[in-house]
């Protein structure tokens, strides 16, 4: 069928990709009838299916199972604690996990952004013709001097962020370890040098060097943290909504509430003085 439009034909709008289609009887994934896939692959292999085109080897499989751990949930954070406000204005629960989501930003869950300065650091490595050490030393003077955040190291609530070994250990016995991963070591060795202190790499850090050891993009990444981390938003937002009473402003709790009246007093204030109209 075409569409008239004056004297030029044209085709009926429709989605092109290549992701998934689906009839009335069948849904198909990358190829794959959904049905041959129920029951045969984890979560994991099918979020790497999706994003990525193809099934993940073995050692990928595992990888992504513990990246996706390793991110599910880490407490209090920027991500949960909007996710509980947003809650506790009555919303569904899908809204208070998009709030939460809303947040992950350059300073929460930037696996993306330091999964960039990681590739681009390994093609420096090519085109300037200097070592990975070389590489990571310019790296770390380069945001230091430009007072730009050094996504993937420093964590506000760790001093060495615990994940980081573990995740590590792991690359290395599933025998992904590349690269990627020497250059954030090296950057991490260099921000001694640098910053005068270690700035560790933290656990997003990691996600994306062993990430991009795996051949992921930078917005792949960013999907896997982001689908790891709605784990714990919706634990917080349901726990929320089931526990606390809504607008976190209730001067009966047994803690000071955030929103109670006690914690927004006139002396608090710093604007202009009050004035008539």
């Amino acid at each position: 069928m075409r569409l008239k439009s004056g004297d030029k034909q044209r085709e009926p709008f429709h989605w092109r990709t290549g992701i998934a289609y689906k009839t009335k009887d069948r849904i198909v994934i990358r190829g794959y009838d959904l049905n041959n896939l129920i029951g045969n692959v984890d979560f994991a292999s099918m979020a790497y299916l999706v994003l990525t085109g193809e099934l993940p080897p073995e050692q990928y499989r595992l990888m992504v199972n513990a990246l996706l751990v390793s991110m599910a949930e880490h407490a209090f954070s920027p991500s949960s604690v909007s996710a509980r406000f947003v809650a506790s204005g009555g919303v569904p629960l899908n809204v208070a996990v998009a709030g939460g989501v809303m947040t992950m930003g350059e300073r929460h869950a930037s696996a993306d952004i330091a999964a960039g300065i990681f590739k681009e650091g390994i093609r420096r490595c090519g085109y300037e013709k200097i070592s990975i050490e070389k590489c990571a030393e310019l790296i770390v003077a380069e945001y230091k001097r430009d007072s730009r955040i050094l996504n993937g190291f420093h964590h506000p609530q760790h001093i060495k962020d615990p994940r980081v070994k573990r995740l590590f250990e792991l690359s290395e016995e599933y025998k992904i370890t590349g690269e990627h991963q020497k250059l954030a070591e090296a950057m991490e060795r260099a921000t001694g040098k640098v910053y005068g202190r270690v700035l560790y790499l933290n656990a997003p850090g990691a996600f994306a060097a062993i990430g991009c050891d795996m051949g992921l993009t930078p917005e792949q990444l960013k999907g896997l943290i982001i689908l790891s981390r709605t784990v714990s938003l919706a634990a917080h937002s349901i726990e929320e909504m089931e526990r606390e009473k809504g607008w976190r402003a209730s001067g009966k709790s047994k803690i000071v509430q955030p929103l109670e009246l006690s914690m927004q007093l006139p002396e608090y204030y710093d604007g202009p003085p009050d004035r008539s109209l």
